[in-house]
């Protein structure tokens, strides 16, 4: 899940970041403040652990209204629920519809989707859990329903068009 900010991901060492702003950053932003804190659901994050419990909250999901726009500042609302909604892909390691969606939610705007799991992107969004799937992934095939049109964000679609 992508509930931990980014800046959490990057290392002492790089391009960007030095030993000491490292050292000066982090000392003021403190991810567990608890002195005895511990974490819950470790088992759950080897990769076979991992795919099945994925493939229990597809399973369990909502799924999104795949006519609405999902760059449409009122694309889901507030709520605590499990959604799946299908981005489109030519491949199954295909992502860039993945992460227009991302952008359009801003989750982020960088060049890469973070979190990503065989193709599925599982975030938090305005309380629900969201559960963004490639069309062409194993959790894509498996569980999209046939009348579901993948979403194809306009950024990408003259290119996708193009190749059929």
């Amino acid at each position: 899940s992508s509930g931990i900010n980014a800046e959490y991901g990057i290392g002492k060492s790089g391009a960007n970041v030095g030993n000491q702003f490292f050292n000066g950053y982090f000392r003021e932003h403190v991810l567990a403040k608890e002195p005895h804190y511990q974490l819950a659901g470790l088992d759950q994050l080897d990769a076979k652990s991992y795919a099945q419990l994925l493939i229990e909250l597809i399973s369990r999901a909502t799924i999104v209204d795949h006519s609405s726009d999902p760059c449409d500042q009122h694309f889901i609302s507030q709520g605590e629920e499990i959604l799946v909604l299908y981005y489109y892909q030519r491949d199954s390691r295909e992502s860039k519809q993945a992460l227009a969606i991302a952008g359009c939610l801003n989750l982020w705007n960088v060049d890469k989707v973070r979190g990503m799991f065989n193709g599925v992107l599982r975030t938090h969004f305005r309380g629900n859990q969201l559960l963004i799937v490639g069309s062409m992934t194993k959790y894509g095939k498996q569980f999209m329903p046939k009348d579901v049109k993948p979403f194809r964000i306009a950024k990408y679609k003259d290119e996708i068009d193009s190749e059929q």
